[in-house]
């Protein structure tokens, strides 16, 4: 029932936003201000930077009496002043190109609220779908705990939970907004000269870099996810806007997650 509930909801903001015309883009890639190869290297580089914060403490886990999530979190408290070194240095010898109907810092975080709740509840319809499909088909419920990390941070105390939430809920989605909506999209878009294409392209991009963190069935409620993010970045003109709807979104799965094992110890 409540799983006919949330696809249903889905599919009135679904058909109301297409209505108010949340999903218009432009036909350009109008949004763009790096040229393809900028943007494609500078997020190139912060992926294997995180991936070299994860890589150099790996080896911890062997050495010392520590979780998985210790070193997970290790690994981002490590990449991040190398990604940061990364953003400060292209910020400042590659100017960025004008950008025409950019709208200011404030509205875009406004826009982002609002628009939170209505990309909340597709996420959640077609991510209910897909588990209903998986149980259809391969006859096996999907994971209540939809993201590894959160099946971490339950089962986790002392220092590593407020430092991990933290990250995640401000750190990371900030990170993979630059990478994902500031740097990869526009450079998409500005190659293939179709800012919807570059909206799909880095939308199926970001939902295959969480492969290995979320069940196959997770994976369509992270593309529409993206779908968003990438929407609402080029109708602001700036990253703003999804970061708010990323940031609240990893928010709401942690207290959801927490409420639903509480409920179910």
């Amino acid at each position: 029932m409540f799983d006919g509930i949330l696809i249903g909801a889905a599919a009135v903001v679904v058909l109301h936003g297409r209505s108010a015309r949340w999903y218009a883009l432009p036909d350009s890639a109008s949004t763009t201000n790096r040229y393809p190869a900028e943007g494609f290297f500078v997020f190139a580089g912060l992926m294997l930077l995180g991936l070299l914060g994860q890589g150099v403490v790996a080896p911890i886990q062997s050495a010392y009496p520590v979780t998985e999530l210790e070193v997970h979190t290790l690994g981002l408290m490590l990449g991040l002043p190398l990604q940061l070194v990364l953003l400060a240095t292209v910020t400042r010898f590659f100017p960025t190109l004008p950008v025409p109907h950019r709208i200011s810092g404030k509205a875009a975080i406004w826009l982002g609220v609002r628009r939170f709740l209505p990309v909340w509840l597709m996420v959640v319809g077609v991510a209910t779908a897909s588990s209903l499909i998986r149980q259809i088909v391969a006859g096996e419920p999907s994971d209540p705990v939809g993201h590894a990390s959160l099946a971490m941070l339950i089962e986790s105390s002392g220092w590593v939970v407020p430092t991990f939430v933290l990250m995640v809920t401000l750190v990371v989605p900030w990170l993979e907004e630059v990478a994902f909506r500031g740097f990869l999209q526009p450079a998409l878009s500005r190659l293939l000269g179709s800012a919807r294409w570059g909206v799909v392209l880095t939308a199926g991009l970001f939902a295959a870099a969480h492969l290995g963190a979320v069940q196959w069935d997770g994976l369509p409620g992270l593309f529409v996810l993206g779908l968003g993010l990438g929407i609402l970045r080029d109708q602001a003109g700036r990253i703003e806007s999804a970061v708010v709807v990323h940031v609240l979104f990893n928010l709401l799965n942690i207290v959801l997650t927490w409420i639903s094992t509480s409920a179910s110890v």
